[in-house]
């Protein structure tokens, strides 16, 4: 799926899906499941991964 840089759906859908579970591994610090490339997205070109790509921001603009 294609999306712009101010597309946000595609972490909404994905958050809330599993912003609790993150939440409550944040406050216990132990992070068990996936969730950080929604959560905390990275800049493009950092991740590697198919999943960091699809959720990866242009810049912080």
């Amino acid at each position: 799926m294609a999306h712009s840089n101010n597309d946000l759906l595609r972490f909404l859908d994905a958050q809330n899906k599993l912003y609790l579970t993150a939440l409550s591994e944040i406050k216990k610090g132990k992070k068990e499941t996936h969730w950080m490339w929604f959560i905390f997205p990275q800049v493009k070109g950092l991740g590697k991964s198919d999943t960091a790509n699809y959720y990866a921001i242009n810049d912080l603009k």
